[in-house]
């Protein structure tokens, strides 16, 4: 089941996802922001 989100961002924070969509060879945004979260969520059990 998905959910779905939709976010605004400020014009540098969009062209930074963007970028890094590019160059990490993400499909689409949506893989890129799964991709931060599930980073986020892992690196907070850590601590």
């Amino acid at each position: 089941m998905r959910c779905v989100v939709t976010i605004s961002l400020p014009e540098d924070m969009c062209q930074e996802v963007e970028k890094q969509m590019k160059e990490h060879r993400f499909a689409n945004k949506s893989e890129f922001i799964r991709h931060v979260l599930r980073f986020w969520i892992d690196n907070k059990k850590d601590k």
